[in-house]
């Protein structure tokens, strides 16, 4: 892991316990320490997540790609030699600070605690044509003679912030307890950008003199006059909510959350455009190489190249739906100390170009107060990950949780297509 993805893994985050499962990762919470601060009403954290997946694209192009660092070709073509049929990307950076209070009631409503959360979130993900990669990163050399098809692509990236407040209530009944849980959220859209691809194609000659270029296309994008923190370029709402039944005779859960279930909708400045044209490009003439600013200043960027670009450009507000995750998860201890958890579920997230997500591992409380474990996932955006965890009760109400889903990607990552990082800091008080 190079430095640009350990500085983000360092920042200090913390999960909500009543909404315990991260937006972007299946979150791997250190059940059992919390259990030491019964006693306390409340806590504050900060918290996130750091997640990259794909089906094709290594973890060491990525680090070097998110770090402005140099990608030479090798890099370039492991990624290549993995491309299939359908090539599937993901990425999410989330960070935020939280409060949770455990109360019985809130403004006379029988509940079991509430929360307020302040969070920045990103997410992108794409499903791409392995030419479109190639043409970008590998030039159009090889394509000499040949069509380079570039349909099919479906990409989107979305940041925006949300202030979001939630209940909970926890229900006995006989021999166990049920609980739900619901959160609403108020989002404020800083940018977006969404492009899919109809029948389009690049085709370079033998010769390499020309480009024979299709295109068809949709793109979407929000207000580029400004996408800095302060940008306000769209507003949204969103809603979480959970059900979970515990079997305290056999110390069994099964829970079901449902998150970032909403959308973003994006004001009037927002560029819509929808293009279906097809030209030659032959490139530029300069007559003197010596004066090269005789020829270049004659040109207009008003060419027919880019009137086909803008011809049914327009502005107009339009709406984004968030990518929505449901994650059905389940627990148990598997001895009669109660020191072996074990943990599983199966995870989706809507209009995000995933792939269903299942995973399974093993915990271990070495004491009281330290817990680590492992386990094994496999798809959403990458194939298999191996993760590893660690939690630990830092002493004056501190808590602590490290987990990763990719630990291999440390280690070989010019041959791993995934890696994940959450890390979690609760201060308990009164």
């Amino acid at each position: 892991m190079n430095r640009h993805l350990f500085a983000t893994l360092i920042l200090l985050f913390s999960t909500v316990k009543i909404f315990s499962q991260s937006s972007a990762i299946v979150a791997w919470d250190a059940n059992g320490l919390e259990e030491n601060y019964n006693n306390k009403s409340s806590y504050i954290g900060i918290y996130g997540n750091f997640l990259f997946g794909s089906t094709c694209v290594t973890a060491g192009f990525a680090n070097n790609y998110l770090g402005n660092q140099f990608i030479d070709s090798t890099m370039s073509q492991q990624v290549s030699s993995r491309f299939a049929s359908s090539n599937r990307i993901g990425f999410d950076l989330d960070a935020g600070i939280s409060y949770v209070h455990k109360k019985d009631t809130l403004f006379h409503i029988p509940v079991s605690g509430y929360f307020f959360a302040l969070k920045d979130r990103t997410h992108a993900d794409a499903n791409f044509p392995g030419d479109l990669f190639n043409l970008i990163f590998l030039g159009n050399a090889m394509y000499a003679g040949k069509i380079a098809h570039l349909d099919n692509l479906n990409m989107s990236s979305l940041h925006y912030q949300q202030f979001q407040f939630g209940l909970a209530k926890v229900y006995p009944i006989y021999k166990g307890s049920y609980s739900v849980g619901v959160a609403l959220s108020v989002l404020k859209g800083q940018s977006n950008l969404a492009i899919t691809t109809g029948n389009s194609s690049i085709g370079t000659p033998p010769t390499g003199d020309s480009l024979s270029i299709a295109l068809s296309a949709n793109i979407r994008q929000s207000d580029t006059t400004n996408s800095n923190y302060s940008a306000f370029n769209g507003w949204g709402l969103s809603t979480d909510f959970y059900v979970q039944f515990y079997d305290s005779t056999s110390e069994i859960s099964f829970r079901l959350d449902v998150k970032d279930l909403g959308f973003i909708r994006w004001n009037s400045h927002s560029l819509s455009n929808n293009i279906d044209t097809s030209f030659v490009f032959s490139g530029i003439n300069v007559a003197n190489l010596l004066a090269p600013a005789d020829s270049l200043g004659n040109l207009s960027f008003d060419s027919a190249y880019v009137k086909a670009y803008h011809a049914h450009q327009v502005r107009k507000a339009y709406t984004t739906f968030l990518p929505a995750s449901l994650n059905l998860s389940y627990r148990m201890f598997i001895d009669e100390d109660r020191k072996i958890p074990f943990d599983a579920g199966i995870s989706y997230r809507l209009a995000a170009n995933y792939l269903p997500y299942v995973y399974g591992g093993l915990s271990y409380f070495l004491t009281k107060k330290t817990i680590v474990g492992g386990m094994i996932s496999y798809g959403g955006y990458r194939k298999l990950g191996v993760g590893i965890n660690f939690g630990a009760d830092l002493g004056k109400s501190y808590l602590i949780a490290l987990q990763t889903q990719n630990i291999e990607s440390i280690i070989f990552p010019n041959n791993i297509t995934g890696e994940a990082a959450l890390l979690t800091f609760k201060k308990f008080i009164k």
